[in-house]
């Protein structure tokens, strides 16, 4: 990338696969890469604060290899059984009710399959379970996320000092201003559909936040509605920041605000096998796309998806931090390839002009001589 220019890097969302950013940066570390200003949505919010806290985009580097070390030796995700079961019970199920069999067997399964053995026993959910039904607390929302974020919270002012993002490179977080559930839920399906375009997210640069405000954004943006618990920031609930803008990923892949920064070469990660997201829409921008050349599915089935998003797993973390790495050396390497042949071609171009020239010349000055032959100038200037 050119120096005389301002670099920015796109960090996409999309769970647990935001291990593959790790291998993003550190190819682009050995490249010599250095960028100027970070954009991060859910999980690459987080990647992206680890970064832009770090004394140096090398140091950075190594850092996220070693918070993702970790996550792959625990998962940072736990149920928040009592919110969970809320849940379940706010919706019509009652103790007695004929179905509460089978949909307390399903719910207490259900979580830890996709999370992983995180949560407690069998056993002691139903004890959890009973006293819950037989509070009436069930009907009240707990406000809570079915999923605790103590851990990730734990996680980050371990690997993480908020004071240290007041000199690091700019950082823009995206969030989404969240209503009801319902409601936000229904806007992406009928985006998803194609019947018209949900809100957009909101964009905040975390520098210029207060400290505890800071954290308060990047657990917004990385809040996955209904596992997370919504973050307030000025009076508003936020939820995850991928949300907004659905079906062009305008929250999910947040270049705007480096756009509004002065950035005007782009480094922009995807976590998914096909994006809707497209650099034409942004013409005034260099923008490098680094996309996954193989499918980055790793579950299989229904869930497969579900369980991508939250599989924070050894072997997968392992597998798409490798992947990352070499799609990037794969992508830089075709634009490398397409300048080389755009140089190539402008010198052959150059060349051939010049050629050109010394012709034309050289047929001028033919003519000129021919012409005083014929006047005799020639003799006249002593050439006989």
């Amino acid at each position: 990338m050119s120096s005389g220019l301002k670099v920015g890097l796109v960090l996409s969302g999309g769970g647990a696969k935001g291990a593959y950013q790790v291998g993003v940066v550190k190819a682009l570390v050995e490249m010599g890469v250095q960028v100027d200003a970070i954009a991060g949505a859910s999980i690459g919010a987080l990647n992206g604060a680890v970064l832009a806290a770090s004394p140096s985009f090398e140091e950075g580097a190594r850092r996220l290899a070693e918070v993702w070390r970790e996550l792959a030796a625990e998962s940072p995700l736990q149920p928040n059984w009592p919110s969970y079961l809320n849940l379940l019970q706010s919706v019509g199920l009652t103790y007695g009710s004929p179905l509460l069999g089978l949909i307390l067997q399903s719910a207490t399964t259900a979580l830890p399959a996709l999370i992983g053995p995180a949560g407690p026993t069998l056993r002691t959910v139903m004890q959890t379970v009973s006293l819950l039904i037989r509070s009436q607390r069930s009907r009240q929302p707990s406000g809570g996320g079915v999923v605790s974020s103590r851990p990730l919270e734990i996680l980050m002012d371990k690997y993480l000092d908020p004071s240290a993002l007041t000199n690091g490179v700019p950082l823009y977080v995206s969030a989404y201003s969240t209503r009801r559930l319902s409601q936000d839920l229904g806007g992406i399906l009928r985006a998803e559909l194609g019947l018209e375009e949900n809100r957009g997210s909101e964009f905040f640069h975390v520098q210029s936040l207060d400290l505890a405000t800071r954290k308060n954004a990047l657990m917004a943006s990385a809040a996955i509605p209904m596992l997370f618990e919504p973050q307030v920031i000025d009076g508003k609930s936020y939820t995850d920041g991928g949300q907004g803008g659905w079906s062009n990923a305008q929250g999910n892949t947040p270049i705007q605000p480096l756009l509004d920064a002065g950035c005007r070469q782009i480094l922009v990660t995807h976590l998914g096998n096909g994006s809707l997201w497209s650099r034409d829409r942004f013409p005034d921008a260099t923008v490098l796309e680094i996309r996954p050349q193989r499918s980055i599915a790793r579950a299989e089935g229904l869930m497969g998806g579900a369980k991508d998003l939250l599989g924070f797993s050894a072997s997968s973390i392992e597998s798409w931090i490798e992947q990352g790495y070499e799609d990037t050396l794969v992508c830089v390497k075709r634009v490398r390839d397409s300048v080389v042949a755009h140089r190539a071609l402008q010198e052959s171009t150059s060349a051939l002009r010049v050629s050109e020239n010394r012709g034309e010349a050289s047929e001028r000055f033919m003519r000129d001589a021919m012409a005083r032959l014929r006047t005799g100038d020639f003799d006249a200037q002593g050439g006989a």
